[in-house]
């Protein structure tokens, strides 16, 4: 089924946009009020048709407030999951399309690359909020791409690195084989000409630990039980202020990882989404959303995410693709667009996170 879910005609003050919204509502699913099953938000992120309801939640808040500061903008949302013939019938109605300026979605990889495809034809950005695939950028300067790729973490690391003379890089994995994401930064620190280690037991790691030095560990494990005596290995037989131990993300949601080592261990980690709850904006975006939805936004609903690309992508079109005027301060998504040679933009800007006294916050250097 094609929908048109919602359209906001703001009264015009400068030239109108029309922003094309395709967000997978899975509306023939939907038969009516919540099935009974439904108990928590949890249990919302089961229903397709719910899925991604917050990310076009958060994205209404941005809309209203461009309504409220009487910004002329046409707003057209079409349901579309993996059906292509549908999503064909969207993108072949030459009356719409000529009239885009802007498109949000999809969350599909096949009907992105079609959706995309249409969008070079037009000549109209098309923004995909999720994925982490490089390829969908290639040979299209209509694309935008907000997930940083992974080359973001070793090029963060390296510039740390330059930071503190005799800095340390290590590269830890509790095997000789190498992980997909070990290759990469590999790969980034030989082309870019930056020192490192590997090892592959526990052992090699603590005689490669150099005193007196920033120590930076990266782990490529989320392995529970050696993970802790790991920690235990750098809290009680190094100086844990040598150390910085980058983690995976996953770490800290382990329900058998030990809360005490966090702090102590100078864990850092990277993440594509991190909001302040104590920062104004995020507290008046909530404030908004309750009273609007009666519910909270979260990152696992993509509320934020939904208002973060809104902003500033439609700042953008305002702009006539300028991305330099763009003056917006993202909740949850640092974005810095960078052109790849021959292709489209991909945010390079990602979290650098630290725990600092059992709160999660961004790394300081």
């Amino acid at each position: 089924m094609v929908l048109t879910v919602f359209s906001l005609l703001a009264q015009p003050t400068g030239e109108r946009k029309t922003v094309l919204y395709l967000i997978p509502f899975y509306t023939h699913d939907y038969h009516g009020p919540v099935a009974p099953s439904v108990q928590s938000s949890q249990d919302i992120q089961g229903v397709n048709s719910f899925l991604l309801m917050g990310f076009w939640a958060g994205a209404q808040i941005a809309l209203d407030e461009y309504h409220d500061q009487n910004v002329a903008l046409n707003i057209v949302v079409r349901d579309v999951t993996e059906n292509e013939t549908d999503l064909r019938k969207i993108m072949e109605d030459k009356e719409l399309m000529d009239d885009v300026d802007l498109i949000i979605g999809p969350f599909f990889n096949k009907t992105f690359q079609i959706a995309a495809e249409y969008a070079k034809q037009y000549q109209i950005p098309i923004v995909n909020p999720f994925t982490n695939r490089t390829d969908i950028l290639k040979e299209n300067d209509y694309v935008y791409k907000v997930v940083p790729s992974v080359d973001s973490k070793p090029a963060t690391l390296s510039y740390i690195a330059e930071l503190y003379p005799n800095s340390n890089i290590i590269l830890y994995k509790d095997s000789s084989v190498k992980a997909t994401e070990q290759m990469i930064y590999i790969q980034y620190f030989l082309k870019h000409g930056v020192s490192y280690q590997e090892v592959s037991s526990q052992g090699e790691l603590m005689k490669s630990i150099k005193p007196n030095s920033k120590n930076i560990v990266v782990v490529f494990s989320s392995h529970a039980a050696k993970m802790l005596m790991l920690s235990r290995d750098l809290l009680y037989k190094s100086n844990p202020e040598d150390i910085v131990l980058v983690v995976p993300e996953k770490w800290l949601s382990s329900h058998t990882y030990d809360v005490e080592y966090y702090s102590k261990l100078n864990i850092h980690f990277f993440s594509n989404f991190y909001v302040d709850e104590k920062d104004q904006q995020t507290q008046l975006f909530t404030q908004k959303y309750k009273e609007k939805f009666k519910s909270i936004p979260t990152i696992e609903n993509f509320a934020y995410q939904g208002y973060d690309i809104t902003r500033f992508f439609v700042e953008m079109i305002r702009n006539e693709g300028d991305m330099d005027r763009v003056k917006i301060s993202p909740i949850c998504y640092p974005m810095t667009f960078d052109k790849t040679p021959g292709g489209g933009y991909e945010n390079v800007n990602i979290h650098f996170l630290e725990v600092m006294d059992d709160e999660v916050i961004p790394a300081r250097y």
